[in-house]
């Protein structure tokens, strides 16, 4: 019985379906010659890009290494501020924005945020006696399709006068 089944495939199908296409099988027009059934082109969606969940911690700190101290309230005379982060679970390195704002005032900063399992200085900003109030940093992702850029991380502060 399988003897039969199997010469009666091989009679049906006297072609590998997988077998590539040669230029002997088309036609002028690109058609596949002796085609029986109709054909017609199409567009496929491409995939997007797998997205990856990743924790990311930080510190804003006066201190730009060693050991550091977390903060929300500066003083301008320390001078600067610094961002660091780790990004757990991330298994490349991704082009992010570092957006510092207060009232007005936007400062943009292109980097880079790369895999880490310690704290790493990835931004700063540096401070003098008129910025004094709130602040913001926020870490942006890449832009997505419709131009967005996710936000990644963001941060309150604060900038006190000089005492």
């Amino acid at each position: 019985m399988r003897r039969i089944f199997a010469l009666t495939i091989a009679l049906v199908a006297p072609a590998c379906v997988d077998a590539p296409l040669t230029p002997a099988h088309l036609d002028a027009d690109g058609q596949v010659h002796g085609a029986r059934m109709a054909q017609g082109s199409f567009a496929t969606a491409t995939r997007s890009p797998a997205v990856e969940a990743v924790q990311i911690t930080a510190v804003l700190a006066a201190q730009p290494t060693g050991p550091l101290a977390d903060a929300a309230v500066f003083s301008s005379e320390q001078g600067e501020v610094y961002l660091h982060l780790r990004a757990d679970r991330l298994t490349s390195a991704r082009p992010v924005t570092f957006v510092w704002s207060h009232d007005e005032i936007r400062e943009q900063i292109e980097g880079v945020l790369a895999p880490s399992t310690t704290l790493t200085m990835a931004a700063s900003h540096r401070l003098s006696p008129e910025d004094r109030g709130a602040w913001r940093v926020e870490v942006l992702g890449e832009p997505l399709a419709d131009g967005s850029r996710p936000l990644l991380f963001e941060r309150d502060f604060e900038v006190l006068a000089p005492q």
